[in-house]
């Protein structure tokens, strides 16, 4: 594999950044790519680097050897990352609002039951940030159900993606895109979990939450207004 890496807008000015999906690929809007060395390779992620869709060229054998083929996407789905994350760093994503918590109860709570309260809080924010802290620290491997992919990532770094090098002499194009586009995607999923990237949440968060939203009442509920 030769040539010089690059990130897909090298060539063909503000057009090429904004590739189109392949025939096989569900329309997209508004994606950002990134290529192999050789441009066998495309990779198309929107601007949260969530994988949009996976393309090679009709005639990739000509210049990438088929044992090399998950290498060639490796490269080309980290350089689409890195546009991603670029756009990221110039316009940051707006935050998502919370959803309103819910309206706090009139119950009495005394002093214990607040200072149990915020220890099961206390724990259940130290658990989060301990899972947090073990997806972040851990690679992450899959393989995709036809059995014929397999990748590594760590910290939202693809590090190796190997195809069975038989599959990859005699496959359609359109079955090795599909089967590399589904262990991109699983990666990114098992990098950051869905209720991990919801933010801490449990029943004693939810109940804190309710109590602060409304100090007038949380001041009734502890006896300290009428």
């Amino acid at each position: 594999m030769g040539g010089e890496f690059r990130f897909g807008f090298e060539e063909g000015g503000e057009e090429d950044q904004r590739a189109r999906p392949s025939p096989d690929a569900e329309p997209q809007q508004d994606v950002l790519i990134g290529r192999d060395p050789d441009g066998v390779v495309t990779v198309a992620v929107n601007d949260l680097a969530e994988i949009q869709f996976v393309t090679i060229a009709g005639q990739w054998r000509r210049s990438v050897d088929p044992r090399a083929l998950g290498s060639a996407v490796t490269q080309a789905a980290n350089a689409a990352t890195v546009r991603a994350l670029a756009k990221q760093v110039e316009r940051p994503a707006e935050p998502v609002p919370a959803p309103p918590p819910p309206p706090p109860s009139t119950e009495r709570i005394t002093p214990e039951q607040a200072l149990r309260l915020m220890d099961a809080v206390t724990a259940d924010l130290a658990r989060h940030t301990q899972r947090m802290t073990e997806v972040a620290d851990r690679p992450t491997t899959t393989e995709s159900r036809g059995g014929h992919v397999r990748g590594t990532a760590h910290r939202g770094q693809v590090l190796d993606l190997e195809a069975d090098p038989a599959w990859t002499h005699t496959a359609r194009v359109t079955e090795m895109q599909q089967e590399f586009l589904e262990v991109l995607r699983a990666l990114r999923a098992q990098g950051v979990p869905a209720d991990l990237a919801r933010g801490p949440q449990s029943p004693a968060i939810t109940e804190l939450t309710a109590l602060v939203s409304d100090p007038t009442a949380l001041l009734r509920r502890v006896g300290l207004l009428p």
